[in-house]
């Protein structure tokens, strides 16, 4: 069975999207949705490419397989998280949410050097190559583009506003699946912090939407 709902957040290499799912997560939790998974494009990234492929292009990575992926995942509310989320069609079709990480590139080439060459074991030199010859490339010439078709940029990542937002748009959208299945208008969670986002009925539906061409910019 399909998730009720896939959130895709794409954006640039070290922009913060596993940190923006987790944060997505963890609000969710707060509410007690907790039939949530998070996928991440980096488990299909092609073994074999062609050599004169940028290694951190969209060849690199087997779209059919996450398509599939996407479809099979039996839970409520599935994140994908990757550079790419938004690039490719029939991921962008399975989407009901699409999100992209807006964060300048001083700040994540800086985060890059600090997560390579403390997780990874890459020489400061090997992280300025990497980024120079296939990063920069794969942003300015894939990822940059794909902004237009987001329904929200996060200007700043785990910015709280965002997050709110995002996170209440899914629980709306729970709330009226689950009125719209037993006829129960009740949905609540079982927390002290009941969201504000009760009284905003089916903004998926009405607001998201029609963000195809003017986007949320929330900074």
């Amino acid at each position: 069975m399909a998730p009720r709902i896939v959130a895709l957040i794409g954006g640039g290499q070290a922009a913060g999207k596993k940190s923006v799912c987790k944060a997505i997560v963890s609000r969710l939790q707060s509410w007690k949705v907790t039939d949530v998974k998070v996928l991440s494009l980096d488990y299909f990234k092609k073994t074999n490419i062609p050599n004169n492929a940028n290694p951190e292009g969209p060849d690199s990575y087997d779209f059919v397989a996450i398509a599939s992926a996407i479809t099979s995942e039996a839970t409520e509310v599935l994140l994908v998280e990757g550079h790419y989320t938004l690039y490719e069609d029939t991921l962008k079709r399975l989407g009901t949410i699409r999100i992209y990480i807006d964060l300048d590139a001083d700040t994540r080439l800086s985060r890059r050097i600090i997560r390579d060459t403390t997780e990874r074991g890459l020489s400061l030199q090997e992280v300025l190559d990497n980024y120079l010859l296939y990063s920069k490339p794969a942003m300015e010439r894939y990822i940059q583009a794909t902004k237009p078709t987001a329904d929200i940029v996060l200007m700043r990542g785990t910015e709280s506003s965002g997050i709110e937002l995002i996170a209440g748009a899914i629980y709306d959208r729970l709330a009226a699946d689950a009125a719209a299945a037993t006829g129960d208008h009740t949905f609540t969670v079982l927390s002290d912090s009941t969201p504000a986002w009760q009284s905003t009925n089916n903004l998926l539906d009405s607001e998201f939407e029609v963000q195809t061409e003017n986007y949320y910019e929330l900074a």
